[in-house]
């Protein structure tokens, strides 16, 4: 019985012996049978790289300026349609000056006779002056008596008051003038400032209230307004250069103002761009890059990052490539600061979109 058991030992490992080496030339056959992939690869070094904030914002106009009459009244005429380009001075509308004119000629009327009544009064007071001296030098003289005296003090305080009342019917009625010149010059709208015509409120012949716009322009200077998260406004400055894009046309700008409060409902702060390069439409949508310094570390590039629900590169260890998760930190150009990879290792750049963690590689210039 003891013979017979140590012969099926042995037959087992011999068995046992026989598969495992099939097993084995099976998986030499299989790894000498294994696809190489050629990579190519670079070695990572710390560097260093401009570092900028990347925001989207909206062309718009640094002005807009709304034009109305300062009186009610008829439009007589338009003189520029939309989108004109207009001049410093350049008449934009007129108002029916009728009644205004009327009202200025009777304006006129009444300043002519407040200056000649004023002028009345100043001719009563200075002959009172003259004579109240010599009466007030005879009573000092005790040759008039006291009431002869307190007449003559009394009339020249008349003159001096009626004086005053025509000085001020004559101020009043030279403002009421001026008034009524300033709005028969109101009655042509001029431009004040270059700029393009964006609306016009009002038609010819109709009729329009005081202040109310009738054309509105544009100004030629373009800003472009930047919603600035919380966490980035500190390090954006008033007079900073900055990058503009829009549509693929690059300009230079400036940070003209950076506001104090957040906007309610975005809770981001409001950065205006002045853009003296270019006209773009208003509304247009614009990139804008605010240079913020540079970072050194160590930097990848785009190409050779994967994202699949998290970030990856493939970094490679003799013949071998490793998937490895990195954590992307800012953006420069066209390569990205990352943190989870180590100096001098290297990491495949080219060829990489065919690999699996620990796919075999050849490594090629």
């Amino acid at each position: 019985m003891l013979e017979k058991m140590k012969k099926i030992i042995s037959l087992g490992m011999a068995f046992m012996l026989m598969f495992s080496l099939a097993g084995c030339e099976k998986a030499q056959a299989d790894e000498k049978n294994e696809r190489v992939k050629a990579v190519k690869v670079q070695e990572l070094a710390t560097d260093k790289k401009p570092v900028s904030l990347d925001y989207i914002g909206t062309v718009d106009s640094k002005d807009i300026t709304k034009y109305g009459f300062k009186s009610n009244g008829k439009v007589s005429s338009i003189n520029v349609e939309k989108g004109h380009k207009v001049k410093v001075g350049q008449i934009l509308a007129t108002l029916d000056n009728s009644d205004i004119n009327f009202q200025l000629t009777a304006a006129k009327g009444v300043l002519d006779g407040a200056e000649l009544n004023i002028k009345k009064a100043k001719d009563a007071l200075d002959y009172d002056r003259e004579y109240f001296a010599k009466i007030k030098n005879l009573f000092e003289q005790k040759a008039i008596s006291k009431d002869d005296y307190d007449k003559v003090n009394l009339k020249l305080e008349q003159s001096e008051a009626a004086y005053l009342q025509a000085q001020a019917q004559y101020e009043q009625s030279k403002a009421d003038y001026g008034y009524k010149t300033n709005l028969m010059n109101d009655s042509v709208l001029k431009a004040k400032k270059e700029g393009v015509v964006l609306d016009l409120m009002a038609e010819e012949n109709e009729l329009v209230g005081s202040y109310n716009p009738v054309v509105v322009i544009r100004s030629n200077e373009q800003i472009v307004n930047v919603g600035i998260a919380q966490r980035d406004i500190n390090k954006i400055k008033l007079g900073q250069s900055v990058e503009v894009n829009v549509e693929g046309a690059k300009a230079s700008g400036v940070v003209t103002n950076i506001s104090e409060v957040p906007d309610e409902e975005s809770r981001t702060y409001n950065v205006e761009v002045t853009v003296n390069e270019g006209k773009y439409r208003l509304g247009s949508i614009a990139n804008v890059d605010f240079p913020i310094g540079e970072e050194s570390g160590i930097w990848v590039p785009v190409t050779a990052i994967f994202s699949n629900g998290e970030d990856y590169v493939y970094v490679v260890e003799g013949d071998r490539a490793f998937k490895r998760t990195i954590n992307i930190e800012k953006i420069s150009d066209n390569k990205m600061l990352v943190k989870g990879l180590k100096v001098s290792e290297k990491i495949a750049i080219s060829g990489m979109k065919n690999l699996d963690d620990g796919s075999k590689v050849k490594i090629v210039e």
